[in-house]
């Protein structure tokens, strides 16, 4: 049975995807696709968003892509919508005939805590260390925590929020950065040191950051890829459900052709 805390984040997590996407939250349960404009605003990069919880598919689309998508998505079932071959491989196509570049991305698992987080006991000789930006750009250049602390020259990097570090003494063992993921909701990004793998750190750093998180008003998510196994076994192992799945096409270079 879900707990209040999932249920009540759960329904702010479709509230806020509603907005972004530009539809009401009763269309993602509509058991069909749904094709709307999508609203211009501080996450406006995106030509095409896809999400879907499971009962329905919405598709938000930049004005000069919508005729297009609409007639060409995918008719039999909704959340084909999703698929590369279905709708974003062939929308990049359609960007390129137009003179026009779209990088799409595979579809990431979207994860909300099962429960209110609870942090995880910190190993012995092992510290947690809350970091904001000027941490992040001074630990960056190791080149180890790139999931968790993003790329310092990326468009997105003015999204990042805080952090929590697990520090060896002065050595950073494991990294979760914080992202903003919306009204009050916070993405998690996570890297374990390669000395330190093994030792179950993914699941500590992760469990205290969403405690973090929660301690400060927010609601933590999780994002991976559905090949990625260990992050959806760590997200898993954390606390986390998976309860929706989302892609997307945006400006930048194309995907490069098959060999």
């Amino acid at each position: 049975m879900a707990s209040d805390y999932h249920l009540g984040a759960l329904e702010r997590y479709r509230q806020t995807r509603a907005e972004f996407l530009g539809c009401t939250p009763a269309d993602f349960d509509s058991h069909a696709l749904t094709i709307v404009e999508r609203p211009e605003g501080k996450y406006g990069k995106f030509a095409l968003s896809v999400m879907t919880f499971g009962t329905g598919t919405v598709a938000g689309v930049q004005p000069e892509y919508l005729e297009w998508v609409r007639a060409n998505a995918p008719t039999d079932k909704h959340y084909r919508a999703l698929f590369p071959n279905a709708l974003l491989q062939p929308l990049s196509e359609e960007a390129r005939r137009r003179g026009e570049a779209l990088d799409w991305r595979s579809p990431n698992l979207i994860f909300l805590p099962a429960d209110e987080p609870v942090a995880r006991p910190l190993p012995e000789g092992i510290r947690a260390m809350p970091f904001a930006n000027e941490w992040r750009a001074q630990i960056f250049p190791a080149g180890e925590f790139h999931n968790a602390l993003g790329e310092l020259d990326d468009p997105d990097d003015e999204f990042f929020r805080y952090g929590l570090a697990l520090m060896d003494g002065e050595t950073p063992a494991a990294v979760a950065g914080g992202w903003d993921d919306c009204d009050g909701l916070i993405e998690i990004g996570v890297d374990v040191a390669h000395a330190y793998r093994g030792r179950g750190l993914g699941e500590v750093v992760v469990t205290n950051f969403a405690r973090l998180i929660a301690d400060r008003g927010e609601i933590p998510t999780y994002y991976c890829a559905p090949t990625n196994v260990r992050s959806h076994r760590n997200a898993l192992g954390s606390g986390f459900l998976p309860v929706a799945s989302a892609a997307r096409a945006t400006a930048g270079k194309p995907k490069a052709e098959p060999s």
